[in-house]
């Protein structure tokens, strides 16, 4: 991109130049309703007028584009807005899976193989079935 920036402004300055050394007569410049007037050379006034212009144009088009800049800033608060709201929603996500594997892991409950209700832990006859049938 810097190259093409040169491409650009290398013959545009040459340009510049060769026209500052072809125009060097005088004019005056005056504004009517003023009694003011500006004895200038050519190439002065004319570039004068022509950088004049390019910052009027810039102006414009810099405030023509200022609804987008607008929205662009309104939009990228809303994405670090719903970013900050994802990593907490994360965090409470996390936070309640650990909050479920630490509620369904056994304290210290009975022995495997021994009935829940039965004091003293006594293991469970082989073949017979714990759960209540329904029919």
């Amino acid at each position: 991109m810097r190259h093409i920036s040169w491409i650009v402004t290398i013959p545009v300055a040459l340009v510049a130049i060769l026209f500052a050394i072809s125009n060097r007569g005088i004019v005056t410049l005056s504004l009517w309703p003023l009694p003011f007037t500006l004895d200038t050379p050519v190439y002065l006034a004319a570039l004068l007028a022509l950088v004049l212009g390019f910052i009027a144009g810039g102006f414009i088009v810099w405030n023509s584009q200022r609804r987008h800049r607008r929205r662009a800033r309104r939009e990228g608060n809303r994405v670090l807005y719903l970013e900050r709201e994802l990593k907490e929603a994360q965090a409470r996500a996390a936070a309640a899976e650990k909050r479920l594997a630490e509620s369904t892991r056994p304290v210290s409950g009975p022995v495997s193989g021994t009935l829940p209700g039965s004091a003293g832990g006594l293991p469970v006859p082989a073949g017979e079935n714990t759960a209540p049938t329904v029919h």
